[in-house]
Protein backbone atom coordinates (compact mmCIF):
# COMPACT_ATOMS: atom_id res chain seq x y z
CA UNK A 1 0.00 0.00 0.00
CA UNK A 2 1.34 3.41 -1.00
CA UNK A 3 -0.38 5.92 1.29
CA UNK A 4 0.83 8.95 -0.63
CA UNK A 5 -0.50 7.72 -3.98
CA UNK A 6 -4.06 7.97 -2.68
CA UNK A 7 -3.73 11.52 -1.32
CA UNK A 8 -4.75 14.59 -3.37
CA UNK A 9 -1.49 15.88 -4.81
CA UNK A 10 -0.38 19.34 -3.61
CA UNK A 11 -2.59 19.44 -0.49
CA UNK A 12 -1.22 18.80 2.99
CA UNK A 13 -2.84 19.17 6.40
CA UNK A 14 -1.23 19.31 9.83
CA UNK A 15 -2.68 15.92 10.74
CA UNK A 16 -1.56 14.13 7.58
CA UNK A 17 1.94 13.28 8.80
CA UNK A 18 0.50 11.23 11.70
CA UNK A 19 -1.68 9.01 9.54
CA UNK A 20 0.91 6.52 8.15
CA UNK A 21 2.11 5.68 11.66
CA UNK A 22 -1.47 5.18 12.90
CA UNK A 23 -2.17 2.90 9.92
CA UNK A 24 0.85 0.72 10.70
CA UNK A 25 -0.10 0.50 14.38
CA UNK A 26 -3.74 -0.32 13.60
CA UNK A 27 -2.62 -3.03 11.17
CA UNK A 28 -0.50 -4.56 13.96
CA UNK A 29 -3.54 -4.60 16.27
CA UNK A 30 -5.75 -6.14 13.58
CA UNK A 31 -3.30 -8.93 12.76
CA UNK A 32 -2.95 -9.68 16.46
CA UNK A 33 -6.73 -9.64 16.97
CA UNK A 34 -7.22 -12.14 14.12
CA UNK A 35 -6.02 -14.91 16.45
CA UNK A 36 -8.81 -14.02 18.88
CA UNK A 37 -11.65 -14.19 16.35
CA UNK A 38 -14.02 -17.12 16.83
CA UNK A 39 -14.24 -17.92 13.11
CA UNK A 40 -11.99 -17.50 10.07
CA UNK A 41 -14.69 -15.63 8.13
CA UNK A 42 -13.01 -12.25 8.66
CA UNK A 43 -9.42 -13.43 8.27
CA UNK A 44 -7.38 -11.43 5.76
CA UNK A 45 -3.87 -11.56 4.35
CA UNK A 46 -1.19 -9.20 5.66
CA UNK A 47 -1.55 -6.84 2.68
CA UNK A 48 -5.34 -6.85 3.02
CA UNK A 49 -5.11 -5.99 6.73
CA UNK A 50 -2.83 -3.09 5.80
CA UNK A 51 -5.31 -1.78 3.23
CA UNK A 52 -8.23 -2.20 5.62
CA UNK A 53 -6.26 -0.33 8.29
CA UNK A 54 -5.68 2.49 5.82
CA UNK A 55 -9.38 2.61 4.94
CA UNK A 56 -10.32 2.78 8.62
CA UNK A 57 -7.80 5.49 9.48
CA UNK A 58 -8.91 7.60 6.49
CA UNK A 59 -12.52 7.06 7.58
CA UNK A 60 -11.55 8.38 11.03
CA UNK A 61 -9.78 11.33 9.36
CA UNK A 62 -13.02 12.04 7.50
CA UNK A 63 -15.12 12.06 10.69
CA UNK A 64 -12.51 13.90 12.78
CA UNK A 65 -12.13 16.73 10.25
CA UNK A 66 -15.78 16.84 9.16
CA UNK A 67 -14.77 16.22 5.54
CA UNK A 68 -18.27 14.96 4.80
CA UNK A 69 -17.78 11.77 2.75
CA UNK A 70 -19.24 9.39 5.33
CA UNK A 71 -21.85 11.91 6.41
CA UNK A 72 -22.92 12.16 2.77
CA UNK A 73 -23.56 8.41 2.75
CA UNK A 74 -25.52 8.68 5.99
CA UNK A 75 -27.59 11.54 4.59
CA UNK A 76 -28.80 9.35 1.71
CA UNK A 77 -29.36 6.37 4.01
CA UNK A 78 -31.55 8.48 6.27
CA UNK A 79 -33.52 9.59 3.22
CA UNK A 80 -33.93 6.06 1.84
CA UNK A 81 -34.16 3.91 4.99
CA UNK A 82 -34.75 6.32 7.92
CA UNK A 83 -31.51 5.13 9.52
CA UNK A 84 -27.88 6.13 8.83
CA UNK A 85 -26.73 2.50 8.89
CA UNK A 86 -29.39 0.26 7.30
CA UNK A 87 -29.64 -3.35 8.49
CA UNK A 88 -26.75 -2.96 10.96
CA UNK A 89 -28.64 -0.27 12.88
CA UNK A 90 -32.43 -0.21 12.73
CA UNK A 91 -32.92 3.00 14.68
CA UNK A 92 -31.54 6.51 14.26
CA UNK A 93 -28.73 7.85 16.42
CA UNK A 94 -27.16 11.26 16.86
CA UNK A 95 -24.21 10.57 14.56
CA UNK A 96 -22.78 14.08 14.91
CA UNK A 97 -22.38 13.63 18.67
CA UNK A 98 -20.86 10.16 18.43
CA UNK A 99 -17.93 10.80 16.11
CA UNK A 100 -15.79 7.73 15.50
CA UNK A 101 -18.26 5.23 16.91
CA UNK A 102 -18.78 1.47 16.79
CA UNK A 103 -22.01 1.73 14.81
CA UNK A 104 -20.30 3.52 11.94
CA UNK A 105 -17.32 1.15 11.91
CA UNK A 106 -19.59 -1.91 12.15
CA UNK A 107 -21.53 -0.77 9.06
CA UNK A 108 -18.34 0.05 7.15
CA UNK A 109 -16.87 -3.39 7.86
CA UNK A 110 -20.12 -5.22 7.02
CA UNK A 111 -20.40 -3.52 3.62
CA UNK A 112 -16.70 -3.52 2.70
CA UNK A 113 -15.64 -7.06 3.68
CA UNK A 114 -17.18 -8.63 0.52
CA UNK A 115 -15.02 -6.23 -1.53
CA UNK A 116 -11.91 -7.80 0.04
CA UNK A 117 -13.41 -11.31 -0.13
CA UNK A 118 -15.65 -11.44 -3.25
CA UNK A 119 -18.65 -13.74 -2.85
CA UNK A 120 -18.66 -13.41 0.94
CA UNK A 121 -22.05 -13.00 2.57
CA UNK A 122 -21.70 -12.09 6.22
CA UNK A 123 -24.39 -11.65 8.83
CA UNK A 124 -24.59 -8.14 10.33
CA UNK A 125 -24.90 -9.92 13.70
CA UNK A 126 -21.66 -11.87 13.27
CA UNK A 127 -19.95 -11.85 16.69
CA UNK A 128 -16.52 -11.20 15.20
CA UNK A 129 -17.85 -8.07 13.50
CA UNK A 130 -18.87 -6.68 16.88
CA UNK A 131 -15.50 -7.59 18.38
CA UNK A 132 -13.54 -5.95 15.55
CA UNK A 133 -15.74 -2.86 15.58
CA UNK A 134 -15.20 -2.35 19.30
CA UNK A 135 -11.43 -2.83 19.05
CA UNK A 136 -11.13 -0.45 16.09
CA UNK A 137 -13.44 2.16 17.59
CA UNK A 138 -11.50 2.27 20.86
CA UNK A 139 -8.15 2.45 19.06
CA UNK A 140 -9.14 5.20 16.59
CA UNK A 141 -10.95 7.28 19.20
CA UNK A 142 -7.84 7.35 21.36
CA UNK A 143 -5.45 8.04 18.46
CA UNK A 144 -7.50 10.93 17.06
CA UNK A 145 -8.32 12.52 20.41
CA UNK A 146 -5.33 14.88 20.20
CA UNK A 147 -4.96 14.90 16.42
CA UNK A 148 -4.89 18.39 14.79
CA UNK A 149 -8.12 19.08 12.89
CA UNK A 150 -6.45 19.83 9.59
CA UNK A 151 -6.56 17.53 6.56
CA UNK A 152 -5.13 17.68 3.05
CA UNK A 153 -8.22 15.86 1.77
CA UNK A 154 -10.49 18.50 3.26
CA UNK A 155 -8.37 21.30 1.78
CA UNK A 156 -8.62 19.65 -1.62
CA UNK A 157 -12.39 19.16 -1.49
CA UNK A 158 -12.87 22.72 -0.18
CA UNK A 159 -11.27 24.20 -3.31
CA UNK A 160 -13.55 26.40 -5.50
CA UNK A 161 -16.21 24.69 -7.60
CA UNK A 162 -16.51 27.34 -10.29
CA UNK A 163 -15.82 25.23 -13.36
CA UNK A 164 -16.78 21.73 -14.43
CA UNK A 165 -13.15 20.60 -14.43
CA UNK A 166 -12.90 21.62 -10.75
CA UNK A 167 -15.66 19.12 -10.04
CA UNK A 168 -14.24 16.45 -12.36
CA UNK A 169 -10.85 16.43 -10.60
CA UNK A 170 -12.61 15.83 -7.26
CA UNK A 171 -14.83 13.18 -8.80
CA UNK A 172 -11.85 11.29 -10.23
CA UNK A 173 -10.04 11.41 -6.88
CA UNK A 174 -13.10 10.28 -4.93
CA UNK A 175 -13.79 7.34 -7.24
CA UNK A 176 -10.21 6.10 -7.62
CA UNK A 177 -8.48 7.01 -4.35
CA UNK A 178 -10.91 7.68 -1.49
CA UNK A 179 -11.32 5.09 1.26
CA UNK A 180 -14.99 4.64 0.36
CA UNK A 181 -14.52 3.67 -3.29
CA UNK A 182 -10.94 2.78 -4.22
CA UNK A 183 -11.20 -0.94 -3.50
CA UNK A 184 -14.49 -1.12 -5.38
CA UNK A 185 -12.68 0.61 -8.26
CA UNK A 186 -9.87 -1.98 -8.13
CA UNK A 187 -12.41 -4.80 -8.46
CA UNK A 188 -14.10 -2.93 -11.31
CA UNK A 189 -10.78 -2.81 -13.16
CA UNK A 190 -10.25 -6.55 -12.58
CA UNK A 191 -13.67 -7.30 -14.06
CA UNK A 192 -12.78 -5.35 -17.22
CA UNK A 193 -10.09 -7.94 -18.00
CA UNK A 194 -8.30 -5.42 -20.17
CA UNK A 195 -6.14 -2.36 -19.79
CA UNK A 196 -8.50 0.42 -18.63
CA UNK A 197 -9.11 3.33 -20.97
CA UNK A 198 -10.19 6.87 -20.11
CA UNK A 199 -13.74 5.97 -21.11
CA UNK A 200 -13.77 3.06 -18.62
CA UNK A 201 -12.71 5.31 -15.76
CA UNK A 202 -15.24 7.94 -16.83
CA UNK A 203 -17.99 5.29 -16.85
CA UNK A 204 -17.11 4.25 -13.30
CA UNK A 205 -16.92 7.70 -11.70
CA UNK A 206 -19.98 9.06 -13.54
CA UNK A 207 -22.49 6.24 -13.67
CA UNK A 208 -21.50 3.14 -11.70
CA UNK A 209 -23.81 2.06 -8.90
CA UNK A 210 -21.90 0.78 -5.87
CA UNK A 211 -22.56 -1.45 -2.87
CA UNK A 212 -22.86 1.69 -0.75
CA UNK A 213 -26.68 1.63 -0.89
CA UNK A 214 -26.50 1.65 -4.69
CA UNK A 215 -25.07 5.16 -4.67
CA UNK A 216 -22.63 6.36 -7.28
CA UNK A 217 -19.55 8.52 -6.86
CA UNK A 218 -21.46 11.54 -8.22
CA UNK A 219 -24.10 11.05 -5.50
CA UNK A 220 -21.61 11.00 -2.62
CA UNK A 221 -19.62 13.93 -4.03
CA UNK A 222 -22.81 15.98 -4.40
CA UNK A 223 -23.53 15.46 -0.70
CA UNK A 224 -19.94 16.16 0.33
CA UNK A 225 -19.24 19.44 -1.47
CA UNK A 226 -20.48 22.82 -0.28
CA UNK A 227 -22.67 23.54 -3.31
CA UNK A 228 -26.22 24.78 -3.84
CA UNK A 229 -29.22 22.64 -4.80
CA UNK A 230 -29.03 23.44 -8.51
CA UNK A 231 -25.35 22.50 -8.58
CA UNK A 232 -26.14 19.32 -6.67
CA UNK A 233 -28.81 18.47 -9.24
CA UNK A 234 -26.36 19.17 -12.08
CA UNK A 235 -23.70 16.93 -10.56
CA UNK A 236 -26.04 14.01 -9.94
CA UNK A 237 -27.16 14.24 -13.58
CA UNK A 238 -23.62 13.39 -14.70
CA UNK A 239 -24.63 9.73 -14.65
CA UNK A 240 -26.61 10.61 -17.82
CA UNK A 241 -23.87 12.10 -19.94
CA UNK A 242 -25.03 13.42 -23.30
CA UNK A 243 -23.06 11.18 -25.66
CA UNK A 244 -23.75 12.23 -29.25
CA UNK A 245 -22.30 13.55 -32.50
CA UNK A 246 -21.80 17.31 -32.27
CA UNK A 247 -21.10 19.81 -35.01
CA UNK A 248 -19.02 22.81 -33.95
CA UNK A 249 -20.87 25.97 -35.01
CA UNK A 250 -18.54 28.64 -33.61
CA UNK A 251 -15.59 29.10 -31.29
CA UNK A 252 -15.30 32.19 -29.09
CA UNK A 253 -12.28 32.23 -26.77
CA UNK A 254 -12.94 29.40 -24.29
CA UNK A 255 -16.60 28.84 -25.24
CA UNK A 256 -17.79 26.61 -28.08
CA UNK A 257 -21.23 26.58 -29.62
CA UNK A 258 -22.08 23.12 -30.92
CA UNK A 259 -25.18 21.41 -32.24
CA UNK A 260 -26.22 17.93 -31.17
CA UNK A 261 -26.80 16.28 -34.55
CA UNK A 262 -29.22 13.76 -33.07
CA UNK A 263 -31.47 16.08 -31.04
CA UNK A 264 -30.75 19.29 -33.01
CA UNK A 265 -30.22 21.14 -29.71
CA UNK A 266 -27.52 23.77 -29.14
CA UNK A 267 -24.87 23.37 -26.43
CA UNK A 268 -22.45 25.99 -25.12
CA UNK A 269 -19.30 24.17 -24.07
CA UNK A 270 -16.62 25.61 -21.77
CA UNK A 271 -13.03 24.50 -22.46
CA UNK A 272 -9.86 25.34 -20.49
CA UNK A 273 -7.50 28.05 -21.67
CA UNK A 274 -4.36 26.88 -23.43
CA UNK A 275 -5.66 23.73 -25.12
CA UNK A 276 -5.99 23.46 -28.93
CA UNK A 277 -9.23 24.94 -30.24
CA UNK A 278 -11.79 22.90 -32.13
CA UNK A 279 -12.32 24.25 -35.62
CA UNK A 280 -15.82 25.25 -36.80
CA UNK A 281 -17.74 22.69 -38.87
CA UNK A 282 -15.88 19.64 -37.55
CA UNK A 283 -17.88 16.70 -36.16
CA UNK A 284 -17.11 15.42 -32.65
CA UNK A 285 -18.32 12.25 -30.96
CA UNK A 286 -18.18 12.92 -27.24
CA UNK A 287 -20.02 13.17 -23.92
CA UNK A 288 -21.15 16.41 -22.27
CA UNK A 289 -22.13 17.16 -18.67
CA UNK A 290 -23.72 20.34 -17.27
CA UNK A 291 -22.27 22.74 -14.70
CA UNK A 292 -23.19 26.34 -13.94
CA UNK A 293 -25.40 26.83 -16.99
CA UNK A 294 -22.71 25.56 -19.39
CA UNK A 295 -21.54 22.19 -20.68
CA UNK A 296 -18.20 20.40 -20.32
CA UNK A 297 -16.57 17.53 -22.16
CA UNK A 298 -16.36 14.32 -20.16
CA UNK A 299 -14.05 11.49 -21.20
CA UNK A 300 -12.57 11.20 -24.69
CA UNK A 301 -13.65 13.12 -27.80
CA UNK A 302 -13.34 11.58 -31.27
CA UNK A 303 -12.97 14.08 -34.15
CA UNK A 304 -14.23 13.34 -37.66
CA UNK A 305 -12.85 15.42 -40.52
CA UNK A 306 -14.26 15.93 -44.00
CA UNK A 307 -17.45 13.92 -43.59
CA UNK A 308 -20.05 14.05 -46.35
CA UNK A 309 -23.70 14.55 -45.43
CA UNK A 310 -24.46 10.93 -46.29
CA UNK A 311 -21.67 9.78 -43.96
CA UNK A 312 -23.09 11.87 -41.13
CA UNK A 313 -26.59 10.49 -41.62
CA UNK A 314 -25.24 6.93 -41.59
CA UNK A 315 -23.36 7.60 -38.34
CA UNK A 316 -26.49 9.04 -36.74
CA UNK A 317 -28.69 6.14 -37.92
CA UNK A 318 -26.20 3.62 -36.56
CA UNK A 319 -26.02 5.45 -33.22
CA UNK A 320 -29.82 5.55 -32.92
CA UNK A 321 -29.95 1.82 -33.55
CA UNK A 322 -27.13 0.77 -31.21
CA UNK A 323 -27.51 3.23 -28.30
CA UNK A 324 -31.20 4.18 -27.96
CA UNK A 325 -31.03 4.42 -24.16
CA UNK A 326 -28.37 7.12 -24.45
CA UNK A 327 -30.35 9.03 -27.08
CA UNK A 328 -33.43 9.09 -24.85
CA UNK A 329 -31.46 11.12 -22.28
CA UNK A 330 -31.70 14.20 -24.47
CA UNK A 331 -34.42 13.39 -27.06
CA UNK A 332 -37.65 13.74 -25.10
CA UNK A 333 -39.96 12.92 -28.00
CA UNK A 334 -38.15 9.69 -28.86
CA UNK A 335 -38.00 8.77 -25.16
CA UNK A 336 -41.74 9.28 -24.79
CA UNK A 337 -42.36 7.20 -27.92
CA UNK A 338 -40.26 4.37 -26.50
CA UNK A 339 -41.99 4.54 -23.11
CA UNK A 340 -45.40 4.47 -24.78
CA UNK A 341 -44.28 1.44 -26.78
CA UNK A 342 -43.11 -0.30 -23.57
CA UNK A 343 -46.44 0.50 -21.94
CA UNK A 344 -48.29 -0.97 -24.92
CA UNK A 345 -46.18 -4.14 -24.76
CA UNK A 346 -47.03 -4.42 -21.08
CA UNK A 347 -50.76 -4.00 -21.71
CA UNK A 348 -50.73 -6.63 -24.46
CA UNK A 349 -48.72 -9.01 -22.27
CA UNK A 350 -51.17 -8.69 -19.36
CA UNK A 351 -54.12 -9.02 -21.72
CA UNK A 352 -52.69 -12.26 -23.13
CA UNK A 353 -51.44 -13.82 -19.87
CA UNK A 354 -53.80 -12.26 -17.35
CA UNK A 355 -50.77 -11.13 -15.34
CA UNK A 356 -47.41 -9.38 -15.78
CA UNK A 357 -45.55 -12.62 -14.96
CA UNK A 358 -45.49 -15.73 -17.13
CA UNK A 359 -43.73 -18.98 -16.21
CA UNK A 360 -42.61 -21.57 -18.77
CA UNK A 361 -41.34 -25.11 -18.39
CA UNK A 362 -38.41 -24.50 -20.74
CA UNK A 363 -36.92 -22.15 -23.32
CA UNK A 364 -38.65 -23.66 -26.34
CA UNK A 365 -42.06 -23.32 -24.70
CA UNK A 366 -41.32 -19.67 -23.97
CA UNK A 367 -40.23 -18.91 -27.55
CA UNK A 368 -43.26 -20.66 -29.05
CA UNK A 369 -45.69 -18.87 -26.76
CA UNK A 370 -44.19 -15.46 -27.46
CA UNK A 371 -44.53 -16.04 -31.18
CA UNK A 372 -48.13 -17.12 -30.67
CA UNK A 373 -48.87 -13.97 -28.63
CA UNK A 374 -47.59 -11.73 -31.42
CA UNK A 375 -49.43 -13.71 -34.10
CA UNK A 376 -52.76 -13.40 -32.24
CA UNK A 377 -52.10 -9.73 -31.60
CA UNK A 378 -51.60 -9.00 -35.29
CA UNK A 379 -54.59 -11.10 -36.36
CA UNK A 380 -56.82 -8.55 -34.64
CA UNK A 381 -55.38 -5.69 -36.73
CA UNK A 382 -57.32 -4.61 -39.88
CA UNK A 383 -56.07 -6.24 -43.08
CA UNK A 384 -55.20 -2.98 -44.83
CA UNK A 385 -52.84 -2.03 -42.00
CA UNK A 386 -51.19 -5.46 -42.12
CA UNK A 387 -50.81 -5.14 -45.90
CA UNK A 388 -49.06 -1.74 -45.54
CA UNK A 389 -46.73 -3.08 -42.88
CA UNK A 390 -45.74 -6.03 -45.05
CA UNK A 391 -45.26 -3.84 -48.12
CA UNK A 392 -43.36 -1.00 -46.46
CA UNK A 393 -40.99 -3.25 -44.53
CA UNK A 394 -40.78 -6.09 -47.08
CA UNK A 395 -41.82 -8.68 -44.50
CA UNK A 396 -43.17 -12.20 -44.95
CA UNK A 397 -45.09 -11.96 -41.67
CA UNK A 398 -46.08 -8.80 -39.73
CA UNK A 399 -44.99 -10.13 -36.35
CA UNK A 400 -41.33 -9.94 -35.39
CA UNK A 401 -38.92 -12.84 -35.86
CA UNK A 402 -37.75 -13.33 -32.31
CA UNK A 403 -34.31 -14.77 -31.63
CA UNK A 404 -32.97 -16.03 -28.31
CA UNK A 405 -29.52 -17.20 -27.16
CA UNK A 406 -29.08 -20.99 -27.49
CA UNK A 407 -28.47 -21.38 -23.75
CA UNK A 408 -31.86 -19.79 -23.06
CA UNK A 409 -33.70 -21.98 -25.57
CA UNK A 410 -31.98 -25.07 -24.14
CA UNK A 411 -32.91 -24.20 -20.55
CA UNK A 412 -35.11 -26.92 -19.02
CA UNK A 413 -35.29 -25.62 -15.46
CA UNK A 414 -38.14 -23.17 -15.95
CA UNK A 415 -38.12 -19.60 -17.21
CA UNK A 416 -39.85 -16.63 -15.64
CA UNK A 417 -40.78 -13.72 -17.91
CA UNK A 418 -41.74 -10.48 -16.20
CA UNK A 419 -43.11 -7.63 -18.30
CA UNK A 420 -41.93 -4.36 -16.83
CA UNK A 421 -44.23 -1.48 -17.85
CA UNK A 422 -41.25 0.85 -18.05
CA UNK A 423 -38.68 -1.32 -19.81
CA UNK A 424 -40.20 -4.39 -21.44
CA UNK A 425 -39.33 -8.05 -20.92
CA UNK A 426 -37.15 -9.38 -18.10
CA UNK A 427 -36.26 -13.04 -18.50
CA UNK A 428 -34.97 -15.17 -15.63
CA UNK A 429 -33.75 -18.73 -16.44
CA UNK A 430 -33.50 -21.40 -13.75
CA UNK A 431 -36.85 -20.20 -12.44
CA UNK A 432 -37.98 -23.54 -10.97
CA UNK A 433 -35.12 -23.57 -8.49
CA UNK A 434 -35.81 -19.98 -7.46
CA UNK A 435 -39.48 -20.71 -6.80
CA UNK A 436 -38.68 -23.89 -4.88
CA UNK A 437 -36.33 -21.90 -2.68
CA UNK A 438 -38.75 -19.06 -2.07
CA UNK A 439 -41.58 -21.49 -1.24
CA UNK A 440 -39.52 -23.00 1.57
CA UNK A 441 -39.79 -19.71 3.47
CA UNK A 442 -36.16 -19.89 4.59
CA UNK A 443 -36.22 -23.46 5.93
CA UNK A 444 -33.98 -26.30 4.67
CA UNK A 445 -32.86 -24.61 1.47
CA UNK A 446 -30.53 -26.59 -0.75
CA UNK A 447 -27.27 -25.05 -1.96
CA UNK A 448 -28.70 -24.68 -5.48
CA UNK A 449 -31.81 -22.94 -4.15
CA UNK A 450 -29.77 -20.54 -2.05
CA UNK A 451 -27.45 -19.77 -4.96
CA UNK A 452 -30.38 -19.13 -7.29
CA UNK A 453 -31.90 -16.61 -4.87
CA UNK A 454 -28.55 -14.85 -4.51
CA UNK A 455 -28.30 -14.64 -8.32
CA UNK A 456 -31.82 -13.19 -8.45
CA UNK A 457 -30.84 -10.37 -6.09
CA UNK A 458 -27.40 -9.80 -7.63
CA UNK A 459 -28.60 -9.82 -11.26
CA UNK A 460 -28.24 -6.45 -12.97
CA UNK A 461 -30.95 -7.27 -15.53
CA UNK A 462 -33.68 -8.24 -13.07
CA UNK A 463 -35.50 -5.21 -11.68
CA UNK A 464 -36.65 -4.59 -8.09
CA UNK A 465 -40.22 -4.77 -9.48
CA UNK A 466 -39.63 -8.35 -10.59
CA UNK A 467 -38.23 -9.29 -7.18
CA UNK A 468 -41.13 -7.62 -5.38
CA UNK A 469 -43.57 -9.48 -7.62
CA UNK A 470 -42.10 -12.78 -6.42
CA UNK A 471 -41.95 -11.63 -2.80
CA UNK A 472 -45.64 -10.70 -3.01
CA UNK A 473 -46.44 -14.28 -4.04
CA UNK A 474 -43.96 -16.37 -2.06
CA UNK A 475 -42.70 -14.13 0.75
CA UNK A 476 -39.20 -12.88 1.55
CA UNK A 477 -38.09 -15.29 4.27
CA UNK A 478 -35.73 -17.22 2.00
CA UNK A 479 -34.08 -13.99 0.85
CA UNK A 480 -33.49 -13.04 4.49
CA UNK A 481 -32.10 -16.50 5.14
CA UNK A 482 -29.55 -16.63 2.32
CA UNK A 483 -28.33 -13.11 3.04
CA UNK A 484 -28.04 -13.98 6.76
CA UNK A 485 -30.43 -11.23 7.82
CA UNK A 486 -33.15 -13.47 9.26
CA UNK A 487 -32.40 -12.40 12.84
CA UNK A 488 -32.61 -8.68 12.04
CA UNK A 489 -35.85 -7.03 13.12
CA UNK A 490 -35.74 -4.52 10.29
CA UNK A 491 -38.37 -4.75 7.56
CA UNK A 492 -36.45 -2.27 5.37
CA UNK A 493 -33.72 -4.85 4.73
CA UNK A 494 -35.22 -5.81 1.35
CA UNK A 495 -35.29 -2.15 0.29
CA UNK A 496 -31.63 -1.98 1.24
CA UNK A 497 -30.62 -5.15 -0.62
CA UNK A 498 -32.42 -4.00 -3.77
CA UNK A 499 -30.73 -0.60 -3.72
CA UNK A 500 -27.35 -2.10 -2.87
CA UNK A 501 -27.34 -4.65 -5.68
CA UNK A 502 -29.72 -3.02 -8.18
CA UNK A 503 -28.91 0.65 -7.67
CA UNK A 504 -29.04 1.37 -11.41
CA UNK A 505 -32.80 0.73 -11.39
CA UNK A 506 -33.34 3.67 -9.02
CA UNK A 507 -31.97 6.15 -11.55
CA UNK A 508 -33.67 7.37 -14.70
CA UNK A 509 -34.33 4.35 -16.88
CA UNK A 510 -35.32 4.05 -20.53
CA UNK A 511 -36.65 1.17 -22.65
CA UNK A 512 -34.18 -0.60 -24.90
CA UNK A 513 -36.21 0.03 -28.06
CA UNK A 514 -34.86 1.92 -31.03
CA UNK A 515 -36.98 4.59 -32.79
CA UNK A 516 -35.73 6.78 -35.63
Amino acid sequence: MDFKSNRPQGFLGKGDRYLPGIIRELKRHLVKSQRLLQHDTLHLSSSEWLELASVLVEFAEDIHNDIGIWKGLETYNLQYFETPHPVTLSQNIDTEANGINRSRIHHLLWVLYPVFKPGLIISPTHKDLFQLSELISDFLTEEFETMPRDSGVKKFLDQPNQFGWDIKSKLLWLGQHSYLFRNIFKNYLKDLRKKPEISDIDDFVCQDSTIWSGLGIVDILSATLKINEQQREDLRSWNERHLAYYKVISVNSSLIEAKNLISDKAYYIRIPQGIPQFEPQIIILGSLVPWGGEWYWSGVQHIFDELQEQDIQELIADFLKKAPKIVYRYCDQLAQKAMNFAKNIHEEFVKYHGDNLAVYTDGLAMAADMQRQYRLQYESVPEEIIYNVLKNHKLKNPWPNMSFPPELLENENGIGVFCNPNEGYEIMPGFNTIIKGLKKRGVNLTEDEADSIIRLIHSDVISPQFVRKLVGIYGDESIAEVFLIKEINDQSYLDYLLRRYKGQFYKNRYPDFSFH
